[in-house]
């Protein structure tokens, strides 16, 4: 009997002693197991903060994206339409400012109107220009003494009632004319044209009108003769 109850306590001993290490190991598995619940919902937070916060970026970066795209968009129109104003500026330049035979005539203009020459009688002047007719006909000779030396005031000859004025000239009477004669041919309101030698054939032009004037030595010495193209 008293074995028997020996036996039956060390039996509930170990059996307690099994229980209490159960009880240990069940508590040391919970504390991991809530803990690692515990770790999981925060990661699960955490990951979903991260995910809003980036749905969020992304959200912004979308906006920002159709922002840049709209500027874009607006400056690619503006640059369009400067482009086709440039085009129509480029067109009006050159329909408004002359260039080549038109630029030299343009220039000459405002250089005769600086010069003094009234604006209205450069405008009648243009109004009046024509093509040019020539006139090839005989015209009639006329003589005149050669200017040695020195030439004097009123040397030399007009025609076609003064509006030409040829003046021959020599340093010497024993020189050759036809290589030292110096012929001076003034248009009124012209420059004067020198030329050299006799003898000379020139264009000249009054009006819409082009005549030729030639210029010879004459037969008689210390003459020369000059005649303008009839028409």
């Amino acid at each position: 009997m008293a074995i028997g109850t020996k036996y039956s306590r060390e039996r509930r001993r170990r059996r307690g002693q099994f229980m209490l290490r159960a009880a240990k190991w069940l508590l040391i598995i919970g504390i991991f197991l809530g803990l690692g619940v515990w770790s999981y919902q925060s990661g699960l937070e955490l990951a979903r903060a991260e995910v809003t916060a980036l749905e969020r970026r992304i959200a912004n970066l979308s906006a920002d994206a159709r922002d840049v795209y709209a500027r874009n968009a607006a400056l690619e129109g503006e640059l369009r339409q400067a482009r086709a104003d440039m085009v129509a500026l480029q067109r009006r330049y050159e329909q408004d400012v002359p260039r080549g035979d038109a630029a030299a005539l343009f220039s000459l203009v405002q250089g005769r109107i600086g010069a003094g020459v009234p604006r209205a009688r450069m405008e009648q002047v243009v109004r009046d220009a024509g093509p040019i007719r020539r006139c090839e006909g005989r015209g009639t000779t006329r003589r005149f003494a050669i200017a040695y030396g020195r030439v004097p005031d009123g040397a030399g000859i007009e025609l076609q009632d003064g509006v030409v004025r040829v003046v021959v000239s020599a340093p010497a009477p024993t020189d050759d004319l036809a290589r030292a004669a110096n012929v001076a041919v003034t248009v009124a309101g012209g420059e004067t044209l020198n030329l050299t030698g006799l003898p000379q054939r020139h264009p000249v032009v009054l009006g819409n009108v082009e005549f030729t004037l030639n210029v010879t030595a004459s037969d008689v010495r210390g003459f020369a003769q000059a005649s303008l193209s009839g028409c």
